[in-house]
């Protein structure tokens, strides 16, 4: 089976391009190394953007179970245990969508090392079609608050390509250190991913650099904090770069408390930025507007947001 990436998807990783067209499929690690994917005729890693015009094919495979994850996931039934864990997380859902409140600490996809991330615990509810609900965006693992998924294979192409192409508005807060000058603005700098031993990190770097993304976010001060030494922020990401919040407010000279990879370590109990909004385009009537309560370790919440 092969798609070609569309022009709306330009930039979107490997990983994500197949969470959203092929969701019944094994992740895109798994299929990368039992040698079925590749795009445009070649091998690829599962963090590669793509571009349009791509075509990205897997290759059959000789029949095995793999609704809920694929080979070596685990059950594919949920105990009551994560029946309860899930309940906790759910804001919102019907036919369409699955709407959650992740907390910081639980990473989204695996690889990060603790055997416990969102991605597999939403394998476990397979419906009676053998669909399961799939993620159409994703947050840093420290990162807290809002996360759509999807139920159904159409409403995962849908809102991916919403996703990509900018349709869906954005709004977090954050504590920064410092307080930001002017109190409102858009920074808008390229970003490019270099490695690191621990796995890489986003730097600014000139539009004309090879490999560099264009990523853009607004800011606005909310309020000021500690007697100036902080400030709540709220952000809004016009791109959807990996870390571009991060970055962008390191690269502003205000890093996020608790950011240990772009500010200080130690500054926060854990990475103070909160996913608070999302504006989401249905197929049918009006957007969909959906908001998490207020996050208690953020002070209290400004009037004016």
């Amino acid at each position: 089976m092969e798609r070609s990436v569309h022009l709306s998807e330009k930039g979107m990783r490997l990983e994500r391009f197949l969470r959203i067209h092929f969701p019944r499929l094994p992740a895109a690690a798994v299929l990368l190394k039992q040698g079925r994917l590749t795009v445009d005729g070649r091998r690829a890693r599962a963090l590669d953007p793509l571009a349009p015009g791509q075509i990205v094919r897997i290759a059959d495979a000789a029949p095995r179970a793999v609704i809920g994850g694929g080979a070596g996931s685990g059950p594919t039934s949920p105990s009551e245990a994560d029946r309860a864990r899930l309940a906790v997380m759910t804001l919102f859902e019907d036919a369409d969508l699955l709407v959650l409140d992740k907390p910081s600490g639980l990473p989204v996809h695996a690889g990060s090392r603790t055997g416990d991330d969102l991605d597999r615990l939403l394998a476990k509810f397979v419906d009676a079609e053998g669909a399961r609900p799939v993620l159409v965006h994703r947050l840093d693992k420290d990162t807290s608050g809002l996360l759509v998924a999807a139920r159904t294979p159409r409403e995962a192409a849908r809102l991916g390509k919403a996703f990509a192409s900018r349709a869906v508005e954005k709004t977090y807060v954050a504590l920064v250190e410092g307080v930001p000058e002017p109190s409102a603005g858009t920074i808008r700098r390229a970003l490019k991913k270099i490695d690191t031993p621990r796995g890489g990190r986003m730097v600014a770097v000139p539009d004309d650099e090879p490999g560099a993304l264009p990523a853009e976010t607004a800011w606005r001060l909310l309020d000021v904090r500690d007697d100036g030494r902080a400030a709540l922020v709220a952000l809004a990401p016009h791109t959807g770069r990996q870390h571009q919040l991060r970055a962008h407010m390191s690269e502003l000279g205000h890093p996020i408390l608790g950011d240990r990879l772009y500010g200080q370590a130690g500054s926060a109990p854990r990475l103070m930025l909160h996913a608070l909004r999302l504006v989401l385009p249905r197929a049918v009537g009006a957007p969909l507007i959906l908001e998490t309560p207020w996050p208690s370790d953020f002070g209290p919440r400004p009037s004016d947001l």
